[in-house]
């Protein structure tokens, strides 16, 4: 408790268990019938838990989108530099019938360029430091290993339409999942579930509550969601494991407390876990 603060714990769990009208009527904090710090900390534990186990493998998934976007690029564009010039990107057109906002093309366009163009240019990153250095120039395939999970999201909605659709092949090559039911992407498939996974990585790692997460606008994806746009990036070893390890700690948080099984359940956790137990066979 000492390591963890005890307002840290209290303020970021205790939603569940306020008693709205009681607050209200005190304008100050009242809480449901027998409510206990144990039951918010019993939260808190099983949240960071999940944050660890799915930040593992958001990364992973996010070392697949870098190495699409980056190869299938590179393997059209193949001037030096070819990432700084707008004409390698999609039109306007094409940008709006991607279901995206032509209002800001121009501002995504040149915003992206400053973010590669900076990148190069001052990055302190030795493998990007060692071409520029060493070749005055530095190829995406080694650029995007210094960029975010959301520049590559960017990245990828700017691309012409053949490259997108390049892109998604190659993640599907790349997961080995040619040949099975995940074995064809969609280009809107893949915008929707990058724009999710760079959401709920972020999360992760600034330490947000994750087991109460809802990103993606109208979409409204939870973490139940957000397992299915994951596996997409995964290979089937790495997900089964995912999933091995999801569904103990789910029995965990929902077995451990009542009080935070009655947090998760309307939230779709208990569903999930029977679900995911039931495909996979975890006990």
């Amino acid at each position: 408790m000492r390591r963890e603060g005890y307002y840290s714990v209290v303020n970021g769990y205790k939603d569940p268990f306020i008693d709205r009208g009681a607050t209200a009527r005190a304008s100050d904090d009242r809480y449901v019938r027998d409510a206990k710090f144990s039951d918010m900390y019993a939260l808190f534990e099983f949240d960071r838990s999940l944050r660890e186990l799915t930040f593992h493998y958001l990364i992973r998934a996010e070392s697949t989108a870098k190495t699409a976007v980056a190869y299938c690029f590179s393997d059209v564009h193949r001037d030096r530099d070819a990432y700084l010039l707008q004409d390698c990107y999609c039109t306007r057109d094409e940008y709006a019938r991607a279901g995206m906002n032509a209002a800001r093309y121009a501002d995504e366009i040149s915003g992206l360029v400053s973010i590669l163009s900076k990148t190069r240019r001052n990055s302190n990153a030795e493998f990007i430091k060692h071409y520029r250095d060493e070749y005055g120039d530095v190829p995406l395939w080694v650029l995007s290993n210094g960029l975010t999970f959301g520049n590559i999201e960017h990245f990828f909605n700017l691309m012409k339409p053949d490259e997108k659709a390049s892109v998604c092949k190659m993640i599907v090559q790349s997961t080995n999942r040619v040949g099975s039911n995940l074995g064809y992407l969609s280009v809107d498939k893949v915008r929707v579930a990058l724009e999710a996974l760079v959401k709920f990585r972020n999360i992760c790692a600034h330490d947000e509550r994750l087991y109460c997460a809802v990103v993606g606008g109208r979409k409204q994806i939870n973490y139940g969601r957000m397992v299915w746009h994951l596996e997409w990036f995964l290979t089937d070893a790495e997900f089964n494991e995912y999933i091995a390890s999801l569904v103990h700690r789910l029995k965990d948080g929902i077995d451990g407390n009542e009080k935070v099984a009655a947090v998760l359940e309307p939230l779709g956790f208990t569903e999930l876990s029977n679900q995911l137990a039931r495909r996979w066979g975890v006990n």
